[in-house]
């Protein structure tokens, strides 16, 4: 009787398999921003220690943000190299991509020089409101941002980031307003939507015409 038990939980485990049942696999998220102009070059994400032939685990043009990639769930060590010139790392560090954590590896300016952070986007499950993170990253403008409600941002200059807590969540309208390098105002709206994630940046870039744009990116989900 229990070697019958036995068996009939093994072919029902096999089923299961034969199936698409299985577990699903263990996957962290890891995503790669390029916030420098074009005159930088572009750049790679890469593991430590790897050789050439490898290739890379993300790379990044200019003003280039994407979402996020799937990685196996594991400890890794992580170096940014200028694209073409894998003999100068200009930053190493270690990550621990757990399963269900999201982490963006960032580069931009800085003071005039090149940086390099590795970012925690993983969600706080306890937070009640949202965070927008505003960055300006279009060379020469200093911006406003407003919602509905409140002033998000007064002066933000050109490679600042602030960060602003609670937010409702729910759909948020935001605008931007700055002064070109012209002297011509200009103003653009966009939105943060709370409700798909308590986290959002808004990053200012210019689009591939060079014009003001706002972008924003949803942190911390695999949209």
């Amino acid at each position: 009787m229990h070697q019958t038990r036995i068996l009939l939980l093994c072919l029902f485990a096999t089923g299961l398999t034969l199936h698409g049942q299985t577990p699903a696999p263990k996957v962290g998220y890891l995503r790669f921003w390029n916030m420098l102009p074009p005159q930088n070059g572009d750049f790679e994400l890469c593991k430590a220690g790897a050789p050439e032939s490898e290739g890379n685990l993300l790379s990044g043009t200019a003003y280039r943000y994407s979402s996020y990639a799937e990685f196996p769930s594991t400890r890794y060590r992580l170096v940014v190299f200028k694209k073409g010139d894998r003999t100068t790392p200009l930053k190493t560090f270690d990550v621990d991509l757990r399963p269900n954590t999201f982490f963006t590896v960032l580069v931009s300016p800085q003071g005039g020089a090149i940086n390099v952070e590795l970012l925690n986007d993983t969600l706080d499950p306890k937070a009640e409101s949202g965070t927008l993170t505003v960055r300006n990253y279009f060379p020469g403008l200093t911006v406003a941002v407003l919602s509905e409600t409140r002033k998000v941002v007064d002066a933000l200059p050109y490679g600042n980031t602030n960060s602003v807590n609670g937010f409702p969540l729910s759909r948020v309208p935001l605008t931007l307003q700055t002064r070109l390098p012209n002297g011509t105002p200009a103003e653009s709206g966009t939105e943060a939507d709370f409700r798909a994630s308590k986290r959002a940046t808004l990053l200012i870039i210019p689009d591939s015409y060079g014009r003001f744009r706002p972008r924003v990116a949803i942190d911390g989900k695999n949209l």
